[in-house]
């Protein structure tokens, strides 16, 4: 097997770099409870907002200091329904797996483009270099 070259193992430490760097802002930005939305969910008042069909809700945002505000916020912010609080906790961990998958794909192409780039510019300089031997011959 060949050994990596100076341009591969430098490549290789920052594609390791920014894995970890975007492994940590997955991290950092995994959806948290939001007090608010449970006190929501948990609210008698906020009923008819969590007894919404599952392919119906609100489009009007909710005015600010409206009745179950946070709860009617996200359900029209997200385009959700949530009946209930493991419904909202079932949300908040697709959502946070939806934004690692988005993040972790986002890495991957920057890297795969970045090497990619790396070779071919490499290719070039290469052949640039044997035309320059040829003529120099």
């Amino acid at each position: 097997m060949k050994s990596l070259n100076t341009a591969q193992r430098f490549w290789l430490l920052a594609s390791l770099a920014m894995l970890v760097t975007t492994i940590a802002i997955i991290f950092i930005q995994w959806p948290l409870r939001d007090p608010a939305v449970m006190a929501d969910l948990q609210a008698p008042e906020c009923a008819r907002w969590r007894e919404l069909p599952a392919e119906r809700f609100d489009d009007a945002w909710p005015m600010t200091g409206d009745a179950c505000f946070e709860l009617r916020s996200l359900m029209v912010h997200d385009k959700v329904v949530l009946a209930s609080v493991e419904a909202y906790d079932e949300h908040r961990r697709a959502t946070g797996i939806k934004r690692a998958t988005r993040s972790l794909l986002t890495w991957a192409a920057i890297m795969c483009g970045v090497y990619v780039i790396a070779w071919v510019n490499s290719r070039i300089a290469a052949k640039f270099l044997e035309l320059k031997a040829r003529k120099s011959r």
